[in-house]
């Protein structure tokens, strides 16, 4: 459905925009993990 598809959406922009900050060299490795644990947590509720 279009609701589905809209929040995969909305979770893959937040993945990316985590890699595109780690491969800029904005955030460390750890803080890409934690961000890619915490998208993760978020879906799991």
């Amino acid at each position: 459905t279009r609701l589905i598809q809209a929040k995969t959406i909305a979770i893959q922009r937040r993945i990316d925009n985590l890699g595109e900050r780690y491969y800029d060299c904005a955030i460390n490795a750890m803080e890409y993990l934690d961000g890619l644990s915490f998208i993760v947590a978020k879906q799991k509720k």
